[in-house]
């Protein structure tokens, strides 16, 4: 599938209104989404945190599968993330922009603003304004050279500094902006990886330390306005190492060449008149992955395998290892004397009193990214939802409005163990009253949570197709092996046809429908069970044609999407009337006044709607949710290659469906494959 961008998106929403008749209908339509990028850590590709006047972290969040991410504020002592995300602010970039939301780095000016540098420019950000304050500035909207800028230094001018190394999509160079007069100065030099530090001299002005692109350092003169290359030399600097590397009385710590022909370097300080100050020798020698320099008698730094150190002025302190199995990219440590880090695999706090690190990841923090398998609402509306995603990226997840609570092997003490052989899983449902959750580990069985407690249910299969409550009650289970209904005694095996989708009949309290695709079976009482197979309706090929979704309206009616499964690619809709045996069907191709070739019904609203996925063999168009109320046929098109849009389904890989009944209308919770959960909000 190719890709669109919005404006295009609102181009085929309007054409396929005009296309199917469609009309206003008086409702309002609103989506939310819960991704990692707006949920919590945006992404376990984290390069830059800041401490905030109150002592929590902004964390810069990251994930390149789906050029994601943005910055973010987590509220310790609420446990709570707020986030500002591309995928609710399209201001922070957009996803086709390789590395726009990278954020590498972070500095704050003297009215409390941020100010980033990222993959592709840079973001200014006011939390006193919120996201209305959000500004870019890239290579299409000012003169920055585009490309990847790695570092960020506010002056004590009040000056915003950036520096960049080119990329196939930017040059390098050294930027400076006053925000004071909205002017830019640039500086073309070709510098290195991207550090800058700014160093405040003795008594005026101040250094723009940047690497240089080989053994050197550059260093820009606030007072003449010229830049010097200083020589690679013994007894010179070498290298910047962190970008944070000037503490509060203007040292600033870098690499110093001890031998210059033999290449040796060591860890060193340049106090602001130019003299070096020597104190022991690093544990780590030179293996640093970042620097923090908050005082001469408090400096941060984090190796090569994730262990972080402290100095205090006199002797080094091994504080452990945050991450040992990937790089890291920045450190801090807040007023209360807890250590945090950050990098490829989230972020970590050390906690003063106990010495313990901490892991913040998308496992933990945030609803997961691939691979959405099921999720269900219990009465007090806090939502459970199940992946597929393999170890560490899977399991169960918990929202209750707030902030998500994770199930799994890798939690990291922020949330619950997962007592089975993998994080996978693919079937999880709530009884409506009560709080018996049932999940279905893949190839776990059925286990029941009650009250912090694990119990195998012991169906007798390994993997179940569904988990429903009918209107008794009742609890049933549907596997390959046939339909269990659970009794006193155990399970009851009321059908040996198997199925993988369960609806409570809405009309009687003790029926209810099993979906496979061959059959369709009502069952529940004596009069039961009935079944519907692929040679019972006509229309319909033997050979070819396979029942996909079902669902049950307000009058009764059974809905059922069937589909061809051999070219050319195309569905059935049928409505039936279980009490009569009557049907009507719309087929592709004959009568089909639906979008797209196949079409899947994934629900049913109070308002007399059936909700349907659609999608297409050659479309890059059709393809998204849509409702049908008999007569008016609503659609929401699903962008290409689900990349987010801001305003509509974000993905046409719906897995399910579930409806939250509201005051003034309803909510469609929709489960998207591999772009998270999507809220649409039905006002009436």
């Amino acid at each position: 599938m190719r890709t669109i961008g919005v404006a295009v998106w609102i181009a085929m929403w309007s054409c396929s209104q005009l296309a199917f008749g469609l009309q206003d209908d008086s409702n309002a339509y609103s989506w939310r989404y819960y991704r990692p990028s707006n949920t919590g850590i945006q992404g376990d590709y984290c390069e830059a945190l800041l401490l905030d006047s109150d002592g929590n972290p902004w964390i810069a969040g990251y994930e390149p599968s789906f050029e994601e991410g943005g910055f973010s504020k987590f509220h310790y002592s609420q446990n709570r993330w707020e986030n500002y995300s591309n995928v609710d602010f399209p201001e922070i970039g957009h996803p086709f922009s390789t590395g726009v939301t990278r954020v590498a780095d972070f500095d704050r000016d003297s009215l409390g603003n941020l100010w980033m540098a990222t993959g592709r420019g840079a973001l200014f950000f006011s939390p006193a304004l919120g996201p209305v304050s959000l500004q870019r500035f890239d290579g299409d909207n000012s003169p920055m050279p585009g490309g990847w800028n790695r570092g960020v230094e506010v002056a004590p001018d009040g000056t915003v500094w950036f520096s960049a190394y080119a990329t196939y999509w930017g040059g390098s160079g050294v930027s400076q902006y006053d925000p004071t007069v909205d002017q830019w100065r640039v500086f073309s030099n070709p510098f290195g990886d991207g550090k800058i530090n700014v160093q405040p001299k003795p008594n005026d002005g101040y250094f723009v330390w940047v690497n240089a692109t080989g053994l050197e350092v550059n260093r820009y003169d606030s007072n003449t306005h010229d830049w010097q290359t200083l020589p690679a030399e013994t007894g010179g600097p070498a290298h910047l190492v962190g970008k944070n590397a000037t503490d509060s009385q203007g040292n600033t710590w870098m690499l110093r060449w001890t031998n210059f022909d033999l290449y040796e370097v060591k860890l060193d300080c340049l106090r602001p008149d130019g003299t070096w100050f020597n104190f022991p020798a690093a544990p780590f020698g030179n293996d640093i992955a970042e620097l923090r320099a908050k005082s001469p008698d408090l400096v941060l730094v984090v190796d090569g395998s994730g262990r972080v150190w402290r100095f205090n002025g006199s002797t080094w302190q091994d504080l452990g290892s945050w991450n040992d199995t990937s790089y890291s990219y920045d450190i801090d440590q807040d007023v209360a004397g807890n250590v945090w880090a950050c990098g490829v695999g989230g972020a970590g706090r050390r906690d003063v009193s106990t010495g313990e690190w901490q892991r913040f990841r998308v496992t933990n923090t945030s609803q997961y990214d691939f691979f959405n398998e099921d999720l269900t609402i219990n009465q007090a509306g806090h939502v459970w939802a199940t992946a597929n995603a393999g170890p560490g990226v899977g399991g169960m997840v918990k929202f209750d409005g707030q902030s998500w609570t994770g199930f799994n092997n890798h939690h990291y003490g922020l949330g619950y163990d997962w007592p089975f052989p993998t994080d996978n899983s693919q079937k999880v449902y709530v009884r409506p009253v009560g709080a018996e959750l049932f999940v279905n580990p893949t190839f776990g069985g059925l286990h029941q949570l009650y009250r912090g407690r694990w119990t195998n249910m012991q169906v007798g299969w390994d993997e179940v197709g569904d988990i429903r409550e009918d209107g008794s009650g009742r609890l049933w289970v549907a596997h390959a092996g046939g339909l269990l209904l659970q009794n006193r005694r155990g399970w009851q095996m009321m059908s040996r046809h198997g199925a993988d989708l369960l609806r409570a009949d809405n009309r009687f309290p003790k029926r209810m429908w099993a979906m496979s695709v061959t059959n369709v079976i009502w069952l529940g009482d004596s009069t039961l069970p009935k079944i519907w197979t692929i040679e019972d309706f006509p229309e319909l090929d033997p050979q070819s044609d396979q029942f996909k979704g079902m669902v049950q309206d307000s009058q009764g009616n059974i809905w059922i999407g069937a589909n061809t499964i051999n070219l050319p690619f195309n569905s059935t809709l049928i409505k039936l009337n279980p009490r009569t045996g009557k049907y009507v069907t719309w087929r592709y191709g004959v009568n089909w006044p639906f979008p797209g070739q196949y079409l899947m019904p994934v629900g049913a609203t109070s308002d007399g709607k059936i909700w349907f996925q659609y999608d297409s063999d050659y479309g890059i168009d059709d393809q998204g949710l849509g409702s049908f109320d008999g007569t008016q046929i609503q659609t929401f098109p699903a962008p290409f290659e689900g990349a987010p849009q801001w305003g509509g389904l974000p993905h046409a890989g719906i897995k399910d469906v579930e409806v939250r009944e509201m005051t003034d209308g309803y909510e469609l919770w929709i489960s998207c494959a591999s772009r998270g959960i999507a809220v649409l909000r039905v006002t009436r």
